[in-house]
């Protein structure tokens, strides 16, 4: 497989209302977060894509993997470790070049709102 970065997109950043009063304990209070611009993937992590770093590294595949429902090499890949995402980011920096990274929970949630 021939590895190619993803399709990044810019976010502006901004200002947004994270959290929720009167709910679990670790979504309140509801508070101002201030997002900075930064680069986001286009698309999820796909099964294919994941499978070159598993390969190049020797690492464990995904728990999903084997459930049909998951396995589709386009899907995105599913049930790996905060640790896997990371050293995937990592692996993926130095073989295409460039600094890829896991957003925080404020950009995640800030991209999401759109």
């Amino acid at each position: 497989m021939h590895l190619r970065p993803p399709n990044m997109v810019h976010i502006p950043g901004g200002r947004f209302l994270m959290g929720k009063d009167g709910s679990r304990a670790d979504e309140a209070p509801a508070h101002m977060v201030t997002v900075h611009p930064f680069e986001a993937a286009e698309a999820p992590v796909t099964n294919v894509e994941y499978a070159a770093f598993v390969e190049a590294t020797g690492g464990a595949l995904p728990p999903f993997l084997p459930e049909a429902r998951f396995a589709a090499p386009q899907l995105p890949v599913v049930g790996i470790s905060w640790f896997e995402a990371v050293a995937y980011c990592d692996w993926l920096s130095e073989h295409v070049g460039g600094q890829f990274r896991l957003p925080t929970e404020a950009e995640r949630e800030f991209a999401a709102l759109g």
